[in-house]
């Protein structure tokens, strides 16, 4: 399969000012009721490459256990075919954060513990990690502390496609691309 990205990592080191482990592979999910994003990245001696990102979507209009049960199916099928592929070295999952309301907080702790339980046992290491902390690893700075919501998320998304020179529409894929790097910047 064909990089989506492929960047040296000298010029990435560079850019953000960190070390970036080579050789390892890393997962990031952007846990979310109905449209977890999710990216893999690799790394070799000399290059980063963006693997995969893909979206793991649930109908708004199904209730809560049968969009558990559609959720799992996907994780479960998503795992397999990612750990026939890779070995994952850090598997990085948005933890869960108090933002609209205590119904959203249940559900994205609910849902952040399913890909922790489908992954632990094809990752060495899983962790959850919030948006805030994968944001500063990879050195990302909102134009002003107001600055939320949709905004945000298209702050975010640009400056994903200009680390990497891409050009992803998709936010959760983008958050989850955040999160995947931040398992391989020490």
């Amino acid at each position: 399969m064909k990089p989506i990205a492929r960047v040296k990592i000298h010029k990435l080191e560079k850019k953000l000012n960190c070390f970036i482990q080579r050789n390892k592979v890393s997962a990031g999910f952007d846990v979310c009721m109905h449209a977890t994003g999710v990216a893999i990245i690799r790394t070799t001696d000399n290059t980063l490459f963006l693997d995969r990102v893909s979206k793991i979507e649930v109908p708004k209009k199904v209730n809560l256990l049968e969009g558990v049960d559609l959720f799992i199916a996907q994780v479960q099928n998503l795992a397999m075919k990612i750990s026939q592929q890779y070995k994952i070295h850090t598997n990085n999952i948005e933890d869960c954060f108090f933002g609209n309301n205590v119904k959203t907080l249940k559900a994205l702790a609910r849902f952040s513990v399913l890909v922790y339980d489908q992954f632990r046992g094809i990752s060495v290491e899983s962790k959850l990690i919030l948006p805030t902390q994968a944001r500063k690893k990879i050195k990302f700075q909102k134009s002003a502390k107001s600055v939320k919501g949709s905004k945000l998320k298209n702050e975010i998304r640009a400056y994903v496609n200009n680390l990497l020179g891409i050009d992803i529409q998709d936010h959760d894929i983008a958050d989850a691309v955040v999160l995947a790097m931040g398992g391989i910047i020490k």
